[in-house]
């Protein structure tokens, strides 16, 4: 009768304490800190646009279409912070993509069509907020794009002129979802630039409406 006495209270102490560890854990995890690897791709997802660049008389030098894009690669690091259900995170990443142009020109009398590239890099500088809860996470927040390297090779074009921005800024929304120390994370960054936001006729600033937004696929690891 007494061992079973003792039996039955280790049992129970041991239910215990496995209870309030799981607790514990539980909510230690509610105002976790996080840090770790982060890497991405996706779609640029402008939309074909056609603009001109001319001379001092608006005489059509060349007709720009923009064609297609190429995909958008990005590596980085992240940091966040759970407060309950708010989390906030501050990412760092570095991204590169491409556009491609058919350039019809009629400088030389020939009007055939060429296809020029360029390649932009940049280090995105990222701070979002949001919520999560069983694993699920949606967030907003602010973007800084500093650019770190640039190709184009329209800089031939008669007339082209190309003015950089050195730094451009962004808003980006997400949704994610955490699996063990992986997280898995859809986000959609919109550019507050256009795609020729640097290219000039002269000195006029070619009129593109379409932005480099981004459609993008993220998998985030927590090495902390």
């Amino acid at each position: 009768m007494r061992q079973h006495f003792i039996f039955s209270m280790v049992l129970i102490l041991a239910s215990l304490s496995t209870g309030y560890s799981q607790y514990s854990k539980a909510k230690k995890e509610k105002f976790a800190f996080h840090a770790g690897v982060k890497v991405a791709g996706g779609a640029i997802t402008s939309r074909p646009e056609l603009s001109y660049i001319g001379n001092e008389n608006d005489y059509v030098l060349h007709e720009i279409t923009l064609s297609s894009s190429k995909p958008q690669w990005a590596f980085g690091a992240f940091a966040n912070k759970r407060f309950g259900w708010l989390y906030a995170e501050a990412t760092t990443m570095y991204s590169t993509y491409g556009m491609t142009f058919d350039v019809r020109s009629y400088v030389d009398g020939n009007g055939e069509i060429q296809q020029r590239n360029e390649r932009f890099s940049y280090v995105d500088l990222q701070m979002m907020g949001g919520i999560t809860d069983n694993g699920f996470r949606i967030a907003v927040g602010p973007v800084m794009h500093i650019l770190a390297n640039q190709d184009s090779e329209m800089t031939t074009l008669t007339n082209y002129n190309q003015q950089l921005r050195k730094v451009s800024y962004g808003f980006s929304g997400l949704i994610g979802y955490n699996y063990g120390p992986v997280t898995f994370e859809l986000k959609y960054d919109r550019a507050f630039r256009s795609i020729g936001d640097h290219v000039f006729s002269g000195h006029r600033r070619v009129q593109f409406k379409e932005a480099p937004n981004a459609l993008m696929l993220q998998a985030a690891y927590n090495i902390k």
